[in-house]
Order: C-alpha cells, then sequence, then structure tokens
C-alpha cells in the first residue's frame, strides 16, 4: 500500500529548501548521512519529511565548519553525543586562529624587527641533518627533503617549512662567515606521520619577527641574541626560522612581504 505523500517533499522541494541541488542531496544519501522518509515501491521516488530537511542543514553547517562526512555520520549513529566533534571543532578553531594571526603578520607594514616571548606550539616533521651558512643553501636541501616527502607519500602539514641551525655566534654579538650544522624540517601531520618523523615538544621561546628579502636577515640573527641575553632568558635548545611567508609559499609573492620568526626555546 502506498503512504499518503501530502504531507512530505519531493526531492527538488527538499533540496531547493536547502538552498543544494537534488544531484547534492543525493550524494548525502549515497553517502549515509540521510535516509528519505519514504520510497515509493512502484516508482522508486524519493520523499523527505521535516526531519530531512532539517538534518540536511545541519549536515551542511558541520561540512561548513571543515567536519568529515565520516565524523557526522558517526555523529547521528551515536544520537547526537557531541564531545568527539565538539574537540574536532575546538581544534579547528585553534588552527583556524594561529592561521588568522599568520595572515595578520602580512598585512604590517614593518621595516623594523619585532620581539616577543611566545609559547611554540609541538611540531611532528621530517628532519635531515646538512652543512652550510647561506639562505640559498638551506632552501635547496629543505626543497629536495620536501620533495622527497611528497613522492613518499608522506601527509604534508599546514605548519611553515623552517631550519633549525646549530649555532652560537649570534649569542656573542657577530655573525661568522663559517658554515655550520643545521637541520631541513618539513612538518608532517601528526596522525599519519611516518615512522622516522620527529617530534618537536610544546616550549617557551623567545620570538623575532624579521620582514622583507633576506639582504638584512644577520641583523635579526642579532637582535635574538642581544634580547635573549637583555632579558636574562637561557636557551635550551638551537634556534629555528620559520618561514612563515617565503619563497616557497608564492612565486608571485614580492620580497619586501617575506616575513621570517626566528624562535629561541627558552627555559620557563
Amino acid at each position: 500500500m502506498e503512504k499518503d505523500t501530502k504531507k512530505l517533499f519531493q526531492i527538488t522541494e527538499a533540496a531547493h529548501a536547502c538552498g543544494i541541488s537534488r544531484s547534492t542531496l543525493m550524494r548525502m544519501e549515497e553517502k549515509g548521512l540521510i535516509k528519505p522518509a519514504y520510497i515509493a515501491a512502484e516508482s522508486g521516488r524519493r520523499y523527505y519529511d521535516n526531519h530531512n530537511v532539517a538534518r540536511v542543514l545541519q549536515i551542511e553547517k558541520f561540512q561548513g565548519m571543515g567536519v568529515t562526512t565520516d565524523q557526522i555520520v558517526d555523529y547521528f549513529a551515536r544520537g547526537g553525543e557531541i564531545s568527539s566533534l565538539l574537540a574536532t571543532l575546538e581544534h579547528r578553531l585553534y588552527d583556524i586562529q594561529r592561521s588568522v594571526e599568520e595572515l595578520r603578520l602580512r598585512v604590517v607594514d614593518a621595516s623594523d624587527i619585532s620581539v616577543q616571548v611566545m609559547n611554540l606550539p609541538a611540531v611532528t616533521c621530517r628532519m635531515r641533518r646538512s652543512k652550510g651558512h647561506t639562505v640559498a643553501e638551506k632552501y635547496a636541501d629543505m626543497y629536495d627533503l620536501y620533495g622527497e616527502c611528497v613522492r613518499q607519500g608522506c601527509v604534508l602539514s599546514e605548519e611553515p617549512l623552517f631550519t633549525i641551525s646549530h649555532r652560537h655566534d649570534y649569542l656573542e654579538g657577530y655573525i661568522s662567515d663559517e658554515p655550520y650544522p643545521y637541520d631541513v624540517c618539513v612538518p608532517v601531520r601528526a596522525e599519519r606521520a611516518p615512522a622516522e618523523a620527529v617530534v618537536l615538544p610544546e616550549c617557551r621561546a623567545l620570538s623575532v619577527l624579521y620582514y622583507g628579502d633576506y639582504s638584512g636577515i644577520d641583523k635579526a640573527w642579532l637582535a635574538l641574541g642581544s634580547e635573549a641575553k637583555a632579558r636574562g632568558l637561557t636557551p635550551i635548545g638551537s634556534p629555528r626560522v620559520l618561514g612563515i611567508v617565503a619563497p616557497y609559499t608564492g612565486r608571485e609573492i614580492e620580497t619586501k612581504r617575506y616575513c621570517s620568526r626566528f624562535v629561541l626555546p627558552v627555559a620557563d
């Protein structure tokens, strides 16, 4: 016996009410996100009710926040239990806030150096030791490791590429021309990191922001050393240089817009 469909919506009506296409609604069904209120046995025509429409709107909201299909399916399967989904969204909010902070750095019209003490978040990365002195040498080594990571199927992180420089001259108030060891580091997703990945834990750090091309980068190194001494801070690790806005972030970017963050891990 066919069901009375007078109070139900046809697929085109339901899709239009939700501001999506008929095919999008069908894909939601294929992925297990929604089930029609009724499917006519003879015609195969799909009908939807108020609950279906409200659910689609909720799904759209979750998807707009970056929640995956599997997470949405799990949310409904658990009867709307929200703790796992909330943890995901809170982590995403943290990532968005950090991204906004980085974008703000790009609009600062700064020729001077900016200094602060900050909490440096933990990062998981592929790392390779090399030796040299120039920025060009470091980027050449960085690109080699970056390409290797991509070819080996690593899932890359949104964190900026960085180097760890094993040098001490800047702490003594001068810049040496001698080559020194450094590690090039390519951040990867922690949850899918390869066995050889290294985890650098969260730490307190002195941060120096340097804007512009790399011709004046020595003054950032000297500022890092002098500020550490002036503030009575004790280094507990080698300094890192994070390429927030750098050659790898886009060929079209003008060098005057480059932004590098020099960070020196220090004792609490």
